[in-house]
């Protein structure tokens, strides 16, 4: 029988299964912001002061996560026993809403593609602010699905 957990990064490592996940998978952060003087309305920003938010922050988003992805997807698609981090990138604009939802990685299995549409089906979002400005901006959320063989 496989067991399947689920492991959530936001911002910094959340880890929602019993099993030991090391830290040194966490992204680094990104280098510091520079302030522009003028911006573009139509701007895309990968990175801003303040990011775009899930509605009632990093807790909230992984709660949505944890109940609305189907752990079971790798199991059902024969995936062997192992920790699958998948990346998915995606934009927040001016309103909240989300659009151009992709998978950054491709370990198969369904892990991306069920990512993908818990992501899509989501709520809007608190738009991301750069220089006190409502902004257009993408955001990266990885998610790390462990199968474990018992």
């Amino acid at each position: 029988m496989k067991i399947i957990y689920i492991s959530v990064f936001i911002m910094i490592f959340i880890n929602t299964t019993t099993s030991a996940q090391t830290l040194d998978k966490i992204p680094p952060p990104p280098p510091p912001i520079e302030k522009v003087e003028k911006l573009d309305e139509d701007a895309l920003f990968t990175r801003v002061e303040v990011e775009a938010e899930f509605p009632g922050g990093a807790s909230a988003w992984r709660s949505y996560l944890q109940n609305n992805l189907n752990a079971g997807i790798p199991a059902k698609k024969k995936a062997p026993a192992g920790t699958y981090m998948v990346v998915v990138l995606f934009i927040v604009d001016k309103s909240g809403k989300i659009s151009n939802v992709k998978a950054e990685t491709n370990h198969g299995y369904g892990m991306e593609k069920e990512v993908v549409r818990v992501i899509k089906k989501g709520p809007n979002w608190t738009p991301a602010l750069q220089n006190g400005k409502i902004v257009k901006a993408y955001r990266r959320q990885p998610i790390t699905f462990v199968v474990s063989e018992e």
